[in-house]
């Protein structure tokens, strides 16, 4: 089963939100990292990871990212 994770991640001048496709909770972190890393060339300096959200993806599953209304 494969899941969606939403991922707020507070970098040192910006915060971010991620959103990553995985199997499992570790798996899904280790993705990040690597999606952090080749979005920005480098790895950035990152100062916290939240994990916000994780949904089963099935036929009818997504997000709404509103920038105003962060959903917690």
């Amino acid at each position: 089963m494969a899941y969606l994770y939403r991922f707020e991640v507070q970098l040192n001048k910006k915060d971010i939100v991620a959103i990553i496709h995985a199997e499992d909770d570790a798996a899904a972190f280790t993705h990040l990292d690597v999606e952090l890393e080749k979005f920005y060339l480098s790895s950035p300096e990152v100062r916290e990871v939240t994990m916000r959200e994780k949904k089963r993806i099935g036929k009818r599953s997504g997000y709404i990212l509103d920038e105003d209304e962060k959903g917690w």
